[in-house]
């Protein structure tokens, strides 16, 4: 018995120049006429490992790529950053697309491309239909570029709301819970899936994010004040926000992969649009309050552990976090 081979490469490189007219933007140079760079060929495969499944879907994500408008960090910084971070997010949904896609299913499954919510309109990233229940995935990228670059100037975080918090002036130099970021991504989620069909069906949350793993997992499940807990922070007149449709959050641990990739600084080398492997670092899985461990076959497709069953320092939930900096604090005299 031979090995299905590896889809070849679709030609998107020279649809993406014909839909860019030539001009310079965020893959021109991966995409060059006749130097098609590693991570353009990377890029490449993992689209037409897409349209192997999905016919229509390579085209679908060159288009919106071609949409994304570059803009040079010399005439205007806030534009080259937004660009940049709007790429990340594309880069984002076509790693959870492919692997979803390329996943051991049962026979019988089907796969929709950000299919409409018939009562709410919202628009899931990726339906997959099985013979027994609909999963629902919706990803998204924080943006980071700004946050990473207060983190490293700052002495101290605070990752979750808590009474640390509320000690008069730690607040001033300190990065604060990125929980109202979280928030948000819960409530684009619920709203896509919530009375999404009559089916029983799963709503996973799918967050990617970089090696401070912690601050996602303290703003969904530190048991104090996370979103996904009994006692979060967050609520309305009718008490806590429960965010029903949603049965939990993938924290991947695979931001940065991302974010280096198109710069030619691989963190991952043989291909950053693939999830787990050796020497990756675990994902994790913080479950919606009352919902139990992912679906094994989800949980592999994600490489992802129950947040109970991860004890590094780099994931468990924090109250607070001290940073030493020798450099940073001899500058500061």
């Amino acid at each position: 018995m031979t090995e299905n081979p590896e889809p070849e490469p679709t030609d998107v490189a020279a649809r993406y120049r014909a839909l860019t007219n030539g001009t310079r933007q965020w893959l021109s140079y991966h995409f060059a006429e006749g130097r098609i760079t590693t991570f353009g060929r990377q890029l490449q495969r993992a689209l037409a490992a897409c349209d192997a499944k999905l016919p229509g879907t390579g085209e679908r994500f060159v288009r919106e790529f071609a949409a994304i408008r570059y803009v040079p960090t010399r005439d205007d910084p806030d534009k080259w950053r937004k660009g940049y971070e709007q790429l990340v997010q594309k880069l984002a949904e076509i790693l959870v697309t492919r692997v979803l896609l390329d996943a051991d299913w049962p026979a019988g499954t089907t796969f929709q491309i950000e299919p409409a919510n018939p009562v709410t309109g919202g628009r899931p990233d990726l339906v997959v239909d099985t013979p027994n229940r609909q999963w629902l995935f919706e990803v998204k990228c924080p943006s980071s570029i700004e946050h990473q670059e207060r983190r490293a100037e700052r002495g101290h975080q605070i990752p979750v709301r808590g009474p640390i918090g509320a000690v008069p002036g730690i607040r001033a130099d300190a990065t604060l819970p990125r929980d109202n970021t979280l928030k948000d991504f819960l409530a684009s989620a619920d709203t896509k899936f919530c009375d999404f069909s009559a089916q029983t069906r799963t709503g996973i949350l799918v967050v990617l994010w970089d090696g401070y793993i912690f601050e996602a997992t303290s703003a969904l499940s530190h048991e104090d004040a996370g979103l996904l807990t009994p006692n979060s922070w967050l609520h309305d007149a009718n008490g806590r926000v429960a965010f029903d449709a949603v049965d939990g959050v993938v924290v991947l641990n695979h931001l940065e992969i991302l974010k280096l990739a198109p710069q030619e600084q691989p963190i991952r080398r043989d291909d950053p649009f693939t999830i787990g492997g050796e020497g990756q670092p675990p994902n994790v899985w913080c479950p919606n309050l009352g919902r139990g461990n992912l679906d094994p076959l989800v949980a592999v497709i994600f490489d992802a552990a129950p947040i109970g069953d991860l004890v590094a320092a780099d994931y468990t939930p924090k109250d607070y976090v001290m940073w030493l900096n020798l450099d940073r604090d001899r500058d500061r005299g």
